[in-house]
């Protein structure tokens, strides 16, 4: 079962808008067709991309079509190193198991611009049971926390990036305007 471009459509959808609206970078840990999909619209708005993955080939390909820069290696090594920028948008879609994920997910919480958001793929824990017959992600859990934090804003497509769950994170702030102008 392979990814195509249009099982990110939400992504694609959003990018744009998150962009022309928030200040930063594009973060993206797991390299794929999301990759591609990013690019189109951080090319198009002069906005970098920084993308990690452990597969080497993936990093190549990232390289190749014009990724702002590209970490070869896990996520810990790729936040240790990361710039002290801003950033407008995160694709969390890489090692799913849950210490990883809530690292990630705090560590870039931290740097997410107001209005910024945190994307995390397969955080639909039914279609992982029914497409492996076991639960090969913890990323539902960590979603499921996330849910409950009053000081974020959450929404989960579960239709769609190839039916896994697509899950939105956004930091609250009601004492600022959430839009630069």
């Amino acid at each position: 079962m392979g990814h195509k471009k249009e099982d990110w459509i939400i992504l694609d959808r959003l990018t744009d808008i998150i962009l022309n609206n928030v200040k930063g970078c594009v973060v993206e840990i797991g390299i794929g067709v999301s990759t591609e999909v990013l690019l189109k619209h951080t090319k198009k708005l002069g906005v970098a991309q920084y993308s990690c993955d452990i597969n080497r080939k993936k990093c190549n390909w990232a390289r190749k079509i014009g990724v702002t820069e590209v970490y070869e290696g896990k996520s810990f090594g790729f936040i240790e190193g990361f710039p002290d920028f801003p950033v407008a948008l995160v694709l969390l879609d890489g090692d799913h198991r849950y210490p990883t994920v809530v690292r990630e997910v705090d560590f870039f919480l931290s740097r997410l611009s107001l209005g910024g958001v945190i994307f995390m793929h397969d955080t639909c824990k039914l279609s992982w049971e029914n497409v492996y017959g076991k639960v090969a992600s913890d990323s539902y859990l960590v979603r499921r926390e996330l849910e409950r934090r009053e000081d974020l804003m959450t929404f989960t497509w579960p239709y769609t990036a190839v039916e896994y769950g697509l899950t939105m994170i956004m930091k609250k702030d009601i004492n600022a305007p959430i839009f630069r102008r």
